[in-house]
């Protein structure tokens, strides 16, 4: 009974399909990346772009500051902000920003995550997020689009070490500017099992434009350092980083590599209050 809802859930995102996209990879998420892209199945305001229910169980405010540096360069990096805190009774509200470009083009994100328990052992999350494109000629603003999209996802524990979730992006197919273009629709849907504290292994499929991808990660607690570990298909990358917790702060860094470019360095840090 308790996984019920859950299927029901599951068989709407299955409905979503898949279509084209614009947009940059906006999520940064270091752990999720370190893990290889599992983040659906983890929890915290910076898992938020991946499973919009990933702050239903928090239990204190935090903040996270993070910046991503794909192939290693700092012309193409993003950098996000992501809160989340107690809202009311059993919701909690998350909030994240994205910026990414230069002078001449440039994408923002904006979005807002409500998020709670339905039961003791499911969370489920909705939200809305707000694009804005900006296009420059090299002397003044060429034009801006913005968009705006919904999100939706849900975790479900089972069998107190093992979590069932899936999320989907973008279920409407949202649009940006005058070319009509689909901003980035996607399913994913995991499996996570924890047989210890902070010892986390999962495995995770998504489906976008590009096809189905498979994420495998792991993450090992050794005292006040984490070590992240992880893969993923299509194309094939590795991926790795620390998490290291002193005093109510985390400092993470992941490296992700590619079949043909350069390394893509992550980093961020953490406060929870």
């Amino acid at each position: 009974m308790r996984i019920k809802p859950a299927v029901y859930f599951f068989a709407l995102l299955i409905l979503a399909g898949q279509s084209g996209a614009a947009f940059e990879e906006l999520e940064i998420g270091v752990a999720s990346q370190a893990m290889g892209g599992t983040g659906v199945v983890l929890f915290g305001a910076e898992m938020a772009l991946y499973n919009p229910a990933a702050i239903g169980g928090i239990g204190t405010r935090t903040i996270t500051v993070s910046g991503r540096l794909p192939f290693s360069e700092i012309d193409f990096g993003t950098y996000g902000i992501d809160g989340a805190f107690h809202l009311i009774k059993r919701w909690n509200v998350g909030v994240n920003l994205r910026y990414f470009g230069g002078d001449l083009y440039s994408e923002q994100m904006a979005a807002v995550t409500l998020a709670g328990m339905l039961t003791d052992d499911m969370s489920f999350g909705l939200q809305p997020l707000f694009y804005r494109a900006s296009i420059a000629d090299g002397v003044s603003e060429y034009g801006s689009a913005t968009a705006i999209a919904v999100n939706m996802g849900f975790q479900v524990r089972m069998y107190n070490r093992w979590l069932l979730a899936a999320a989907v992006r973008n279920p409407f197919q949202a649009r940006l500017g005058e070319s009509s273009e689909y901003l980035r629709r996607r399913i994913d849907v995991g499996l996570r099992y924890e047989p210890a504290t902070s010892m986390i292994s999962a495995l995770t499929f998504s489906r976008d434009f590009n096809g189905m991808r498979i994420h495998v990660g792991q993450s090992l607690p050794l005292g006040f350092v984490t070590i992240l570990a992880g893969a993923q298909s299509n194309p094939v990358t590795v991926s790795g980083g620390l998490d290291a917790s002193i005093a109510g702060i985390a400092l993470k860094y992941a490296v992700i590599t590619h079949p043909q470019l350069d390394l893509t360095h992550q980093f961020g840090v953490t406060y929870d209050f």
